[in-house]
């Protein structure tokens, strides 16, 4: 009985594969047959590889961003509530009964 090789494929050839499956639009099981490869393998190549990878990281990045400038946001908020106050002190007439 032979054993069957295993073929190792590029991350290149991966992402190939999985680009021409996002473009084409053509059913996975179609494009596995073509290719000569497994449906299973086109199906974790896209989990890994495909357009909601990329835009998972790209949500990731932007949460990560978006809390950092809210964090900001609230700093500055609390800076101008600060100096709203002591625009208020400042700007009060003096009273000239206090002090003599």
């Amino acid at each position: 009985m032979e054993k069957k090789r295993r073929r190792k494929f590029t991350d290149e050839y991966k992402q190939d594969v999985i680009r021409i499956l996002e473009e084409k639009r053509i059913p996975i099981k179609q494009l596995a047959k073509d290719m000569g490869i497994g449906v299973e393998l086109v199906y974790s190549w896209r989990k890994k590889y495909g357009k909601d990878k990329q835009n998972n990281n790209g949500r990731q990045e932007n949460t990560a961003e978006v809390k950092k400038l809210i964090k900001r946001l609230r700093e500055v908020e609390e800076e101008r509530d600060i100096l709203k106050k002591a625009m208020a002190i400042f700007t009060q007439p003096e009273n000239p009964d206090i002090g003599s």
